[in-house]
């Protein structure tokens, strides 16, 4: 989205889409926007922009308490609102309490508001992360754990982590139903026990296809190669059919059966148009829900969205070294490069609409992809556990 007026409408409302109390405020007022042809579209840089923005049908931009007072000329019984709010001295306190409520949006529903009360929790939630990982590396590097082996029990450490921080962060089970644990995501919204998510209405879909592919993948091609790089690749692509789509999807439509409104880990992420719809919103949730919350939106808040988005890129790197490194004893720094990488194509993406689009997105996560699972990783960790997995079964 080129964050642009929406044709046919007289104008259109922008507003950060990360924004809890902006969606739930836009979708509130949506209706009654439209039928007065004004249009209400979340920014395509969300977090990144400092204020809501109205732009009008012949190119007129308003931005903060400008746009609302704008707006509220457009409508006769607001009129008497824009006349006071323009007064001076009043217009002055307006634009103060605007800046002020919209550099703390993201700490007014359910936000940093709660860390403000009690401060030491994060530290409670990175301490949980690090006992967690560090035990599942120090074990592994001390008896030899098989290197596919280890690579499990580190991405569990890291997702129970990643699990337990937002748990704590939200009240524990005093405010979130146990089930969550049974989910992969780690989102809480669907699971609090007080204004708890309705079901989505996700169903199995695709999800068993995916299952089938996955299996068909690795049980009837797989036999055929003998080259530990393409049992490797082969494996790779399996393993994301068969556990992301497939399994994980096959989960969330159980859960949603049962009333609980999960989102999906994968959704689609071939339909993504920018790296970043494809890496917050299309492509494992899991890690992207977590980031946001310990990572993108507090970097933002202190140093700006280019450098909140640096620091989750950063952050996913790290965790890839532990997960595909770590276990491969190899090509430490590679996962870490291709995400910077990302970063990068992240923010040429926001400034430049021509590399924008479906193919330039998977492009841009396809084509350095060797980069991330590097080949000490694919011969070393993955190609054998295709083996064994083979053994196993068989074939």
């Amino acid at each position: 989205m080129n964050d642009k007026s929406v044709e046919g409408h007289r104008g259109t409302i922008f507003y950060d889409g990360t924004c809890r109390i902006c969606t739930r405020g836009a979708m509130c007022l949506r209706p009654w926007l439209g039928r007065r042809s004004i249009g209400v579209l979340p920014f395509a840089r969300g977090a990144e922009e400092a204020e809501m923005r109205v732009i009008w049908h012949d190119g007129r931009v308003y931005g903060g308490a400008d746009a609302l007072r704008f707006l509220a000329w457009q409508f006769w019984y607001t009129i008497p609102l824009a006349i006071v709010f323009g007064l001076p001295g009043v217009k002055g306190l307006t634009n103060a309490v605007y800046r002020r409520l919209a550099e703390r949006r993201h700490c007014i529903v359910g936000g940093c508001s709660e860390l403000k009360e009690r401060p030491g929790r994060k530290w409670v939630g990175w301490a949980i992360l690090t006992v967690f990982v560090g035990v599942a590396a120090i074990v592994g590097w001390a008896f030899s754990v098989t290197p596919w082996v280890w690579m499990w029990v580190l991405a569990g450490a890291l997702w129970l982590g990643f699990k337990c921080m937002n748990f704590s962060l939200e009240g524990g089970f005093r405010m979130v139903h146990s089930l969550y644990f049974v989910w992969v995501g780690t989102e809480t919204n669907a699971f609090r026990k007080e204004g708890k998510a309705a079901a989505g209405g996700l169903r199995l879909g695709s999800a068993p296809v995916f299952v089938g592919l996955g299996l068909g993948a690795l049980i009837g091609v797989g036999p055929q190669f003998n080259h530990p790089i393409a049992v490797g690749w082969l494996g790779i692509f399996s393993m994301l059919l068969l556990v992301h789509f497939g399994i994980f999807g096959l989960l969330g439509g159980i859960l949603n059966g049962l009333g609980i409104g999960v989102k999906p880990i994968m959704e689609a992420p071939w339909k993504a148009k920018t790296l970043s719809e494809f890496w917050g919103r299309r492509w494992n949730r899991a890690f992207s829900d977590w980031a946001r919350v310990w990572i993108f939106r507090p970097m933002v808040r202190k140093l700006g969205g280019g450098w909140g988005t640096l620091a989750g890129f950063l952050a996913s790197g790290v965790a890839h070294e532990l997960v595909v490194s770590l276990p491969a004893r190899g090509g430490l720094g590679l996962p870490t490069v291709y995400f910077v990488l990302q970063a990068g194509g992240v923010l040429a993406q926001r400034r430049i609409p021509a590399i924008r689009g479906r193919w330039c997105t998977l492009g841009f996560v396809l084509i350095p992809a060797p980069i991330l699972f590097h080949s000490r990783f694919v011969d070393g960790v993955f190609a054998p556990m295709v083996r064994e997995c083979l053994t196993l079964t068989n074939f």
